[in-house]
């Protein structure tokens, strides 16, 4: 007889176990958000002025202040995890973390994936070089050597010129502008933001006009309908209150969610 009550009692427990656990999976992202009081998101700490690794190894930029005034409106933190950009998607979609807060372009490919906020600021490929070399345009370029960040639009975009001979691949700008500066490369291709803020010894200028021009957003879950509500509420909330501007104008000196 005990031994039958102690089976069902144990039977009870998992059951117990078993619905408590559904029930925490069955909640939504933004639910569980909530319950936790931050969100997660995803950069690659390597994309200064946009988010970067600070001296004493804290992620800091544009980016990160962006998401905190964000999960402030939402009531949470924000938690910065880094990653290779390359893998940012999947991370995403493998819930690694919650949320794509890292300086993500818009696409057409990306939007099978992923879905996204309405943008939080524009911007536009820039090729840049080093100016002494007296560039006019990336197409004064022969059989180059062009840097990018594997995985960027960037990278496709340079792989159908055929002035390009090598397109060479970094997992951050900041190798990208010392292989530049170095002559391992003929120049690199990245934001006209990033590039214009590149460190003054690298002797970097922006050559010819915009490759085109790209609109930021915040990447989540294609099931996170709820959450991607909230974000963009929170952005709409900073932008109108002056938040934005403020953020903007401390990292690039202008609202550079102005076309």
């Amino acid at each position: 007889m005990k031994k039958r009550i102690l089976t069902l009692f144990m039977s009870a427990l998992m059951i117990s176990a078993l619905v408590g656990c559904g029930s925490q999976t069955n909640k939504s992202t933004l639910n569980q958000i909530k319950e936790k009081g931050k969100f997660t998101y995803a950069l690659t700490g390597a994309y200064p002025p946009f988010n970067y690794m600070d001296e004493s190894g804290k992620v800091v930029g544009f980016d990160v202040d962006i998401a905190n005034a964000i999960a402030e409106k939402m009531g949470v933190k924000a938690e910065a995890i880094t990653t290779q950009w390359d893998g940012i998607v999947g991370g995403l979609k493998s819930k690694r973390f919650d949320t794509i807060i890292g300086s993500m372009a818009i696409t057409e490919d990306r939007l099978k994936e992923v879905s996204f906020t309405e943008p939080y600021y524009y911007d536009g490929a820039q090729f840049f070089a080093k100016k002494d070399l007296n560039l006019q345009s990336i197409n004064d370029l022969k059989d180059g050597k062009v840097g990018v960040v594997t995985g960027t639009t960037f990278q496709k975009e340079l792989q159908g010129m055929s002035n390009i001979k090598e397109v060479l691949q970094f997992e951050g700008d900041i190798e990208n502008f010392m292989a530049t500066a170095n002559g391992r490369s003929d120049g690199l291709v990245t934001s006209r933001f990033v590039g214009l803020k590149a460190p003054k010894e690298y002797n970097l200028v922006p050559v010819g006009p915009l490759l085109y021009t790209e609109n930021i957003g915040i990447g989540v879950r294609k099931e996170d309908k709820e959450l991607l509500e909230s974000m963009n509420n929170a952005l709409k909330e900073i932008i109108e209150d002056g938040t934005y501007q403020e953020i903007s104008n401390r990292w690039f000196g202008t609202n550079i969610l102005t076309k």
